[in-house]
């Protein structure tokens, strides 16, 4: 099988790209691999900008040779309203424009934070002192939920239990006054 990017050599290195469901394959030469990949194919150490570079070609190459032409260039075509940043200058770059790209682009981000993070939620450091107040706040939480799951199935015995632990969490993290 021919490059699908030079069409003259044969095809040696295959990247791989899924999105959702969808998987795209380009076939490419050794050549042209190296091209996209920017010449960093055999480094053993790669550098943040080495890596940029390889994620902003691999961006652009798809877009240019993927055979899905409408869904790249509804991709493409889109634009933040905030700052004007579009989805190509994004590929191009690998830099967003402002923070309401997040939103603006959330469709073509998503599958791309999935795959590097393995999730599209911040999931940060929290000091000690408030995880333990986030971890009442969340039992609290659950807490409710089961509630309102007794009282649908009419289970009143275990909901008025449950509505007195909720009062003695909310007493233990200061949410709720002394009565």
């Amino acid at each position: 099988m021919l490059c699908q990017i030079c069409k003259k050599n044969e095809v040696t290195v295959t990247i791989v790209r899924i999105v959702g469901m969808n998987k795209t394959d380009l076939n490419v030469c050794n050549q042209c691999a190296n091209f996209l990949l920017g010449n960093t194919v055999s480094s053993f150490s790669f550098s943040q900008n080495n890596i940029n570079e390889i994620l902003i070609n691999l961006l652009k190459a798809f877009v240019k040779y993927s055979k899905e032409e409408n869904y790249i260039s509804c991709e493409t075509d889109k634009k933040c309203s905030n700052c004007g940043h579009s989805y190509a200058e994004f590929v191009r770059t690998g830099k967003l424009g402002c923070s309401q790209c997040y939103e603006a682009f959330r469709k073509q981000l998503k599958p791309l934070l999935s795959r590097l993070h393995s999730h599209c939620q911040h999931i940060g450091k929290v000091p000690n002192s408030i995880r333990v107040h986030l971890d009442q706040l969340n039992k609290i939480k659950e807490i409710k939920n089961e509630l309102q799951q007794a009282v649908s199935k009419e289970e009143y015995e275990k909901a008025a239990k449950l509505r007195d632990q909720i009062i003695e969490e909310e007493r233990r993290v200061g949410i709720r006054n002394n009565d």
